[in-house]
């Protein structure tokens, strides 16, 4: 995933299994998770902060959280994906980015 010019590391959680451990029992580290689907998250049982992005369906980012603590839960109806990662300073998501997943346009290049 591309942040501002910064490549960061990126796992997808699409079943059931990975979408329900996401960041718990996880030690601080570099990748951002994108659940999918989801709409839903909650920090209880984490040890660590979290940035959290609300993502609709053609990939509008919605809503940001930073540093998020422990004991909350976070729901966007509209949203059809997660981002998630530990919480770190520096740039990130930010409302009206846009998150493509799949392979490059080759048309896009001409």
């Amino acid at each position: 995933m591309d942040v501002s010019g910064t490549a960061e590391p990126l796992e997808l959680a699409t079943t059931m299994s990975q979408r329900l451990r996401g960041m718990l029992f996880r030690d601080p580290d570099e990748v951002t998770r994108l659940l999918v689907p989801c709409r839903d998250i909650h920090t209880f049982g984490m040890r660590h902060p979290l940035d959290v992005a609300f993502i609709a369906k053609d990939g509008d980012v919605l809503e940001v959280h930073r540093n998020v603590g422990t004991r909350k839960r976070l729901k966007n109806d509209a949203a059809s994906m997660v981002a998630e990662r530990f919480s770190r300073e520096g740039e990130w998501l930010h409302v009206g980015d846009m998150i493509r997943l799949g392979s490059p346009d080759p048309s896009a290049a001409e």
